[in-house]
């Protein structure tokens, strides 16, 4: 294992990939805490917030499924550096509205909306692209490396951003940002793709009828996509709306909300690593029990818990979303057709994440109509109990590492 991961990173094609990866993931984690704030800085509500971060997530749930099918169609490295090319402009054009003082509320909302439809086709391409470049036997490995390198840049962006935001202002983050995306694209150039056998192409409805059967056909991919779905639309979007308006309001501000997301981010660059070592015989048995680990964070965050004390709950939480993005994506390349992990990908992201937008949307009515700390309380119940809901399928809980020998 010592010997395997730097092997990985002198394979230049991989190098390239993992560049543009961890440069990407940056610039995502950049735009959390610039967004939210920045929002605040222009007098949003806590409504007006989720209003906005549902505008940039649901181009995602709309778009992710057109993005699986085109990435298993096209080149899935011209596809990512498309979506770099959209993003570093839209980002861009955001910092610079922002910065010279006319932005607004609608202005973030609409360009943010453009960077998540470029999102929506880059990570099923990013995800499918793995299977191009990377052997086999070498998978697990490699998404634990990207995922820990992503988890790094992780822990560092939102201190980078809050900084930026109570120094220079949101618009200045926003500038950042198109510059990772910039690397990212420019990474992509470098990067020369093996030739894969790609099949005949057929008609894009075709194409994604055929992958929503293979998706049908997997008990295992349905059951850890729904449970995602019901973490994310019920726990973790109403965290992350709720969560930076408390921080603002009564934990001392961005730096103070930078300081609880750090603990998350070490938490998952801990599971990440974890995973490059563990290599658990029924992956998904452990996926879908570790996500007990988020119910701590909002359920402190509801009772008044102090900072240190958030940060603290949020490494565990931080570790289970680590190990379960590695097992659940690994699970994919390994046990999906190679021409079909993209759409796998996308159908699991569009599922997977239809519930956050509405989660963003509804946070602030429902802390409005039952209170902040019941809508908290509620998401943590939700996490906690999706584990033995999903334990109940069979095949998640007997899915080998590996795929089991023909006949």
């Amino acid at each position: 294992m010592p010997r395997l991961v730097p092997a990985l990173l002198r394979d230049p094609t991989f190098r390239w990939y993992f560049v543009a990866r961890t440069s990407s993931h940056f610039g995502d984690g950049l735009i959390g805490m610039a967004l939210v704030f920045g929002s605040l800085r222009l007098g949003a509500s806590p409504t007006e917030v989720g209003l906005v971060l549902l505008v940039g997530r649901l181009p995602v749930v709309v778009f992710t499924l057109v993005g699986g099918v085109v990435g298993d169609l096209l080149s899935r490295r011209a596809v990512m550096l498309a979506a770099d090319v959209v993003r570093c402009a839209s980002q861009g054009l955001t910092a610079a509205l922002l910065i010279t003082g006319v932005g607004t509320l609608w202005h973030l909302a609409a360009l943010q909306a453009v960077a998540g439809a470029a999102n929506a086709f880059f990570a099923p391409a990013a995800a499918g692209l793995v299977v191009d470049v990377v052997p086999l036997e070498q998978r697990r490995q490699a998404n634990a490396l990207v995922d820990a390198a992503q988890n790094a840049a992780t822990l560092l962006a939102p201190v980078v951003s809050a900084v930026l935001v109570e120094t220079v202002g949101a618009g200045v983050s926003f500038a950042v940002d198109a510059a990772t995306f910039a690397i990212s694209a420019a990474a992509l150039v470098a990067l020369k793709v093996p030739d894969r056998q790609v099949p005949p192409r057929p008609a894009l409805l075709d194409a994604a009828r055929h992958g929503w059967r293979d998706f049908r056909a997997r008990p295992w991919l349905q059951a850890t996509t729904i449970q995602v779905a019901v973490i994310n639309g019920a726990c973790v979007s109403p965290f992350l709306v709720l969560a930076p308006v408390i921080a603002d309001q009564q934990l001392g501000g961005a730096l103070a909300w930078g300081f609880i997301a750090n603990g998350y981010a070490v938490g998952a660059l801990l599971g990440s690593a974890l995973a490059l070592r563990w290599r658990p015989r029924r992956p998904l048995l452990v996926a879908v029990t570790i996500p007990v680990a988020l119910g701590p964070l909002p359920a402190l965050l509801a009772a008044g818990a102090p900072v240190p004390v958030l940060a603290a709950v949020a490494v565990p939480a931080g570790v289970q979303a680590g190990l379960y993005a590695v097992l659940t994506q690994t699970a994919r390349q390994v046990h999906v057709p190679a021409d079909l992990v993209a759409r796998a990908t996308g159908f699991s992201t569009v599922v997977g994440l239809a519930a956050a937008p509405l989660g963003m949307a509804l946070a602030g009515p429902a802390a409005e109509l039952i209170g902040t700390d019941a809508v908290l309380l509620a998401g943590a119940a939700i996490a906690v109990l999706s584990a033995p809901l999903a334990l109940a399928v069979r095949s998640v809980r007997q899915l080998p590492a590996e795929p089991e020998p023909a006949g």
